[in-house]
């Protein structure tokens, strides 16, 4: 059984390296309210399989913030919620209203 987070970003959510204790690094990504912490495991070989996923974490994250800056540049929102909500309403088939 796997655990699955999703995070939708507010305003003020980042990641940061932090040190709660002395010779203790965590990731932390989120918010006050709301984040989750990656750290090195206990055991032998934990530092280098949390380098690779920390990488890896970093690349793949650099390339969906690529995605998103270009989505937000090609997708225009010139109307309200409420009115693409009413249009989409409108064109939908008779057969699809209720």
């Amino acid at each position: 059984m796997g655990i699955h987070v999703v995070i939708q970003p507010l305003v003020g959510y980042g990641a940061a390296v932090v040190s709660p204790s002395p010779g203790v690094r965590q990731l932390v990504a989120g918010s006050e309210e709301a984040s989750f912490i990656i750290q090195v495991p206990a055991r032998i070989g934990g530092l280098m399989d949390t380098a690779r996923f920390a990488r890896s974490l970093a690349v793949a994250a650099n390339e969906f913030g690529d995605w998103c800056e270009v989505q937000n540049r090609t997708r225009s929102y010139s109307s309200s919620l409420e009115q693409q909500w009413s249009s989409a309403v409108d064109d939908a088939a008779p057969g699809e209203r209720d």
